[in-house]
């Protein structure tokens, strides 16, 4: 009796079994189904891998598959810059390969303009907040996403800038001690022992010139442009070498070929971290910043990296390395000055933007008429 409720028992399940899950057809397909229930999972675990590596990128960083192929970068940057930028790029987008061409503003200016073919994403350095909309012919607007952090803002929307350029005197100390005299700032400039002993770049072919003169003007007259500031130059003038190249400048200072040089901020402040035997000497008249930076390319080929390109730039982490690596002054309120004074000792005069780039022509004409009468060439 037992044994027949045991089987009558056993007869109902399967039946039970056979009329819930289709018989024969079920027990082949359930099996089926659970290696896609677990490739599912580990696919949703997946993305949230990735999700949180994500979150963890800095707000400026975009997600690493967002940026890929290639990104071509124009830039003004020296070699020791271009390093620390690629290192940077790598750690962020390792899927996107970097290419860069490396040359003056005008000469890559003049290439973009000219090369239908051209490939460049972005232009790094050479353009400052001076040069109104003399390559927005070239270029589109973008701001980057850390744009409440800086310092300096292009309200054209075009710049977005990482650099900040005070100017200095690089001194070769040894020979200035020679001369028994103190350099301290323009005025100390036309002392008679000094005569034939200074070397400047000329304003019309470089921007380190242009830069000088600038501040020149703004400091030693009473108003940007007046004859105050002009006198000066007429007594600055005859004592000086002029150069077409800026490199000349601090090279032919720390070579002892000249005393005094008039120079930027970082190069000199670069050169002495490196070992250079000069001083930087910031101007007790005062001084003036200019801003610069870089800009997105006219139908950039990759725009979403060119984008982090530009966010990157913007970052207190890509300035505070090329702080470190080169003494660059950057344009984040975050960045650490890495030794250089505070813009607040410079004694920093403003600038007129719109005035400089609608009368940089005329300035640098009378620069050149001046040289030319009293040079006597």
């Amino acid at each position: 009796m037992k044994k027949r409720t045991w089987m009558g028992l056993g007869m109902a399940m399967a039946l039970s079994l056979t009329a819930c899950g289709g018989g024969k057809e079920t027990a082949e397909t359930t099996p089926e189904k659970a290696p896609a229930e677990t490739t599912a999972g580990q696919e949703t675990k997946a993305q949230e891998s990735a999700n949180a590596a994500d979150s963890d990128r800095p707000k400026y960083v975009k997600g690493e598959d967002e940026v890929t192929g290639k990104i071509t970068v124009y830039t003004t940057m020296e070699e020791t810059q271009q390093a620390a930028l690629q290192e940077l790029w790598n750690k962020y987008y390792p899927n996107c390969k970097m290419e860069i061409q490396a040359d003056s503003v005008g000469t890559l200016a003049t290439r973009i303009r000219g090369d239908e073919s051209c490939d460049a994403d972005v232009v790094i350095g050479g353009m400052f907040a001076a040069d109104g909309d003399k390559y927005h012919d070239i270029l589109q607007p973008y701001t980057s996403v850390l744009d409440d952090e800086q310092l300096y803002h292009d309200a054209s929307g075009y710049y977005t800038y990482y650099d900040v350029q005070v100017m200095c005197l690089v001194v070769n100390p040894e020979l200035r001690d020679e001369l028994g005299i103190k350099i301290e700032g323009y005025e100390d400039l036309l002392q008679p022992e000094l005569k034939g002993k200074i070397i400047l770049a000329a304003p019309d072919s470089t921007s380190s010139g242009w830069r000088q003169l600038q501040t020149i003007l703004a400091t030693m007259g009473d108003k940007f442009d007046d004859e105050k500031g002009w006198d000066y130059i007429k007594q600055l003038i005859p004592s000086s070498f002029s150069t077409t190249s800026s490199k000349d400048v601090y090279n032919l200072v720390i070579n002892g070929e000249y005393v005094a040089g008039l120079s930027y901020e970082s190069t000199v402040a670069a050169l002495i971290k490196d070992g250079a035997q000069v001083d930087c000497v910031y101007m007790k008249e005062g001084n003036t910043a200019m801003a610069g930076g870089a800009a997105i390319v006219k139908n950039a080929p990759n725009l979403p990296a060119a984008e982090a390109m530009i966010d990157l730039l913007a970052s207190s982490e890509f300035q505070n390395i090329r702080a470190s690596e080169s003494s660059g002054r950057g344009s984040n309120k975050n960045v650490d000055l890495q030794g250089l004074p505070a813009a607040d000792t410079l004694g920093l005069v403003d600038l007129d933007y719109d005035y400089l780039s609608q009368n940089k022509d005329q300035i640098c004409t009378k620069w050149n008429d001046l040289w030319a009468e009293l040079n006597g060439k």
